[in-house]
């Protein structure tokens, strides 16, 4: 009987490690997906990732958002960098773009093999309350104002870093609720974003989530599908380009067509692709590198012309009209958890 308290101790003890074990094993699975880190080149030099706090007038209290610095960032007091923001999708956090997409790791090999120029990358936090499984759409709504929140943090982005702060010099991404966020925000937004990237995105809104209670002006006015046609003028003074791309097997993929050959309508210079794949990081994975080099080359390639132009990517595939599109939307938006 007095053995009774001892072997309890150890049983409790032996539970506790197992159960940080199974925590520190799901921890692992969460950061990486199951796929390889990414390593250093031998030769790469390593930038500087941080946290920044800063107050968001647009959701009324304290915010922040993850910024990396490149290599040799601040060696120079007279070198500004061109700035990548990416979205990130429900459920998911900023910390996806390091764990999973390695995306810092990724910047620096390609910098140390010439194959892109030095970026800043800038990761907003579209979650509300701190929640990774909330979806606020990165739209203004009655959970919060989460598209101005991108554009207080843009502005503090230009004020606290050696940025290069020109409409040209900004490319805002993200995939699945943060492509649909990017579209949205920089449609709305032209003067300050000149590329967009949209991994997996979807083009029209519904009276669901966030925009439950939202009336229907509200829904067209965050459905780019919807409102493309009244920017050809807006466009027209600050020219447009877009790389969208999908999977095969996404329900979203019938959305791809529509919206690049609306945006080429309204002025926009349009390339798209569909890969094989699904909506999940298998896609988003293998096309990291691509992403960024793009990033890196729109930057450096000013538009001077609004006349539209669309190129598919992938031999065979065509706009389709625009009311197919129609016909599925946005149902695989909880992707990260595969």
């Amino acid at each position: 009987m007095r053995r009774h308290p001892a072997v309890a101790a150890v049983s409790l003890a032996l539970a506790a490690i197992g159960l940080a074990g199974a925590y520190s094993y799901w921890e692992s699975y969460y950061q990486h997906r199951g796929f390889a880190t990414v390593a250093y080149l031998p030769h790469a030099g390593r930038g500087r990732l941080t946290t920044v706090n800063f107050y968001s007038r647009a959701l009324h209290r304290e915010a922040d958002y993850l910024v990396y610095l490149p290599p040799g960032y601040g060696a120079n007091v007279l070198e500004r960098y061109p700035v990548y923001y990416v979205l990130h999708g429900s459920p998911g956090r900023p910390e996806v773009f390091l764990g999973i997409a390695s995306l810092p790791v990724r910047m620096d090999n390609l910098i140390s093999q010439h194959r892109m120029r030095p970026m800043i990358l800038v990761f907003p936090d579209g979650r509300i309350g701190g929640s990774t499984y909330s979806d606020s759409e990165w739209a203004n709504t009655s959970a919060g104002d989460y598209s101005s929140y991108v554009i207080d943090v843009v502005h503090d982005v230009d004020g606290r870093f050696d940025t290069l702060a020109q409409r040209q010099d900004r490319v805002i991404a993200g995939f699945s609720m943060g492509a649909y966020g990017a579209t949205n925000i920089l449609l709305h937004h032209v003067a300050l974003f000149a590329s967009l990237q949209s991994w997996s995105g979807y083009y029209l809104q519904t009276r669901t989530g966030v925009f439950g209670h939202a009336s229907r002006i509200e829904v067209i006015d965050n459905s780019p599908l919807d409102y493309m046609t009244g920017l050809r003028a807006v466009i027209a003074k600050d020219p447009v380009r877009a790389f969208l791309f999908v999977g095969r097997d996404d329900d979203d993929s019938l959305q791809l067509g529509p919206m690049a050959q609306a945006l080429a309508a309204a002025g926009g210079r349009v390339s798209y692709a569909l890969y094989r794949g699904g909506h999940d990081w298998q896609l988003w994975h293998a096309h990291l590198d691509q992403m960024l080099m793009l990033a890196s080359r729109d930057t450096l390639t000013p538009l001077r012309s609004s006349r539209g132009s669309i190129r598919s990517l992938t031999p065979g595939v065509v706009p389709i009209p625009h009311g197919e599109g129609r016909r599925h939307h946005h149902r695989n938006r909880r992707a990260e958890r595969r």
